[in-house]
């Protein structure tokens, strides 16, 4: 199939009538504005690499997220900073569609002789989620996402990537869910210096479990390999997700990793959302 036909399928499905209806687990969940999926603060850029839940939303999102990489040995460390605004939309019951935006970012960063900081525009990642499958309490949800070129950190160099993968979901009950995700991702980089490709496959599996209507736990694991099967990381990630009403939602969450090549001590957020 070409581009065209491509585009044009794509186009059909976006204009086709809201038939579909959420089913089973999708409409289980104890609370709208309660979090649902795993936890989306990642070592990478914005949200890249970090899974994806299954059923689509209507939301926006501020957040905030930091790690810190301290190397005494090698007389090095880095802390890094970013502030998030996120956004869904589900176009459908089964389509959505996202993006995320450091619209922020900030690295300090120091060694033996030589200390630096930046602030600067970071990545934007933009992509999609259709729920293909629902079988009862089982959903699964193939994405995309797509990482454009706005980050200033370097002044010569733009960073291009791609993400494709498929989120599921079992939520036997209102209160309780087994989530995971598995995609691959790519990125280089665009201008003056080495391209220096990137590619990358993520593993997520975690469950949460809500106590009641405004209060939920998460608990994730997330293995991620890189360039020639090397190891990233084994990270496992916990956060408490709590509710404000009907529409207020927000998250805290923190990754450390225990295996891999991974530098960061550990990476932490808070997100807070307003579900539609």
């Amino acid at each position: 199939m070409n581009l065209s036909r491509l585009l044009s399928a794509l186009a059909v499905l976006l204009l086709l009538p809201a038939t579909a209806r959420a089913e089973g687990g999708c409409e289980q969940w104890i609370a709208p504005a309660l979090a649902e999926g795993p936890i989306t603060f990642g070592f990478l850029s914005a949200d890249v690499a970090t899974g994806r839940r299954a059923c689509p939303r209507t939301e926006v999102g501020f957040g905030v997220q930091g790690g810190a990489i301290i190397e005494t040995a090698n007389f090095y460390g880095a802390v890094t900073g970013a502030g998030l605004l996120s956004a869904s939309y589900a176009v459908r019951p089964d389509l959505e569609v996202f993006a995320t935006l450091e619209a922020l970012r900030f690295q300090f960063v120091q060694n033996a002789s030589l200390t630096g900081t930046t602030m600067h525009l970071g990545q934007l990642t933009v992509g999609g989620t259709y729920m293909a499958l629902t079988r009862g309490p089982f959903v699964l949800s193939p994405s995309v996402r797509l990482q454009l070129p706005t980050s200033f950190a370097s002044p010569r160099t733009r960073t291009l990537g791609a993400e494709v993968g498929a989120a599921v979901l079992y939520r036997p009950t209102n209160r309780f869910e087994v989530h995971g995700y598995a995609g691959v991702d790519a990125d280089m980089g665009l201008g003056a210096a080495a391209a220096l490709p990137r590619a990358g496959f993520l593993m997520n599996v975690g469950t949460e479990y809500a106590l009641c209507s405004g209060f939920a736990a998460v608990l994730d694991a997330n293995l991620h390999f890189g360039h020639r099967a090397v190891l990233d990381y084994v990270a496992p990630a916990i956060g408490l997700r709590f509710r404000a009403g009907e529409h207020f939602g927000a998250e805290l969450g923190a990754s450390m990793p225990v295996l891999g090549a991974e530098r960061a001590l550990a990476i932490g957020g808070l997100k807070l959302t307003y579900r539609m």
